[in-house]
């Protein structure tokens, strides 16, 4: 007997390995598989602007990154004593332009050569609806606390984004020919928006998707989204919030990831790591300090030599 409505998912063409190098970029789903990824120290470059929800603007900051157009201490936008900028999270705002323009402009060379040697970009879309900014009609990655007659909601139409994103990814395979892409949709609904209006956003970004993914035999549809809304329906593998899925339920879509797009190699080397990487994550009571080093040393080479025979 069944109580769920199980999302099937094929294996993908494309298998990542090991030594694969990723650049992840977008929502906060996008971080948590980084996270997950990172713990299990695949190689991978994560969130580079901080999290992106709208696919415009992580278009625009992939594409500015790829043209390693540098950017200038005047681009900065000040307010409460911060300089913030349209194209980062609010974690990069600093009291200093100047140090903001440094670190954006390392980030973006940092990106440039994750592109030039990924295997696999993946993006996760958070919402069709964004803001935009009245003095230039630009689309923000954050309002930073700007008053809220400064900006224009609107709803992006999934072919605006199906038009920039065929174009960012014919420029990124003129860079890397062999890059494959996937996209996937944030399981975490947007409510300040309201019942429809997210369903609205998804819609136009499951479209986009599914019409980049069949027309693009380097691009795949990862389909996270449908995974927490059917197989995960059960309000058990939501958080308190009731929007954000649980860290059991985000180990679930992994898991999912993992049979669509892990190698039979990546998966052993996981299955193989995960006892140590679950040792290393505790430390028992009564214990000497030097021998629980030792016993830590003894359990991190055992790990390198597993990932040095799968890479």
């Amino acid at each position: 007997m069944k109580f769920t409505t199980e999302i099937a998912v094929e294996r993908s063409n494309h298998q990542m390995k090991v030594a694969d190098k990723m650049l992840l970029v977008g929502s906060c789903f996008a971080q948590e598989m980084g996270q997950w990824l990172l713990q299990r120290r695949f190689d991978i470059h994560l969130n580079p602007n901080g999290i992106l929800f709208h696919p415009a603007v992580i278009a625009r900051c992939v594409r500015r990154a790829l043209l390693r157009r540098q950017y200038e201490a005047e681009e900065c936008i000040a307010h409460n004593g911060l300089y913030h900028s349209f194209d980062f999270h609010g974690s990069y705002s600093v009291t200093s332009e100047k140090e903001l323009s440094e670190t954006a402009n390392a980030q973006l060379e940092r990106t440039y050569d994750s592109i030039k040697s990924a295997s696999t970009l993946i993006l996760t879309w958070g919402s069709a609806w964004g803001y935009k900014w009245n003095q230039n009609g630009q689309w923000v990655s954050n309002c930073h606390k700007i008053p809220q007659l400064n900006f224009t909601k609107e709803l992006i139409l999934s072919d605006e984004i199906v038009a920039d994103y065929q174009m960012l990814f014919n420029d990124l395979w003129s860079v890397n020919p062999g890059l494959h892409i996937i996209i996937s949709v944030s399981p975490v609904r947007y409510w300040r928006d309201g019942a429809h209006g997210n369903q609205l956003s998804k819609a136009h970004l499951l479209i986009a998707a599914s019409q980049l993914a069949d027309t693009n035999t380097r691009v795949h549809y990862f389909p996270s989204y449908e995974i927490m809304m059917d197989e995960l329906r059960d309000y058990r593998f939501y958080n308190a919030d009731m929007l954000h899925p649980t860290p059991q339920a985000v180990e679930f879509i992994i898991e999912k990831f993992q049979e669509m797009f892990f190698s039979e190699d990546s998966k052993n080397y996981v299955s193989q790591i995960e006892p140590i990487r679950r040792f290393l994550g505790h430390r028992p009571l009564h214990i000497h300090e030097s021998e629980w080093n030792e016993l830590c040393s003894a359990r991190v080479e055992d790990w390198m030599r597993i990932r040095q025979r799968y890479a």
